[in-house]
């Protein structure tokens, strides 16, 4: 998924852990990990839509960081369409 955002290979995130995800979900698969193997982020198997959680802060360089906005447009392009296919079922059910 965040391939797909991003592209393949390494991106710099600002990481600041007080926690970290020690035992993955049955429905969760690793999206990225850092050098020293901290799980970065993970989205949700076979989720219907944009399912993504991240162990980084974009919020705090999205502003000034290309992958920070990246993956802020990649969320509400998924809204986007969301909204686009239910308003899409309501029409066609009137």
């Amino acid at each position: 998924c965040l391939a797909g955002v991003f592209g393949a290979g390494d991106i710099k995130v600002n990481s600041l852990h007080r926690q970290a995800i020690d035992r993955l979900g049955s429905k969760l698969q690793v999206e990225a990990l850092a050098t020293d193997g901290t799980i970065e982020a993970v989205s949700v198997k076979e989720a219907r839509a944009f399912a993504v959680g991240v162990q980084w802060h974009p919020e705090y360089w999205v502003k000034s960081d290309s992958n920070s906005a990246k993956i802020f447009r990649a969320f509400g392009d998924a809204v986007r369409l969301h909204a686009a296919a239910k308003a899409g079922a309501r029409a066609a059910a009137e």
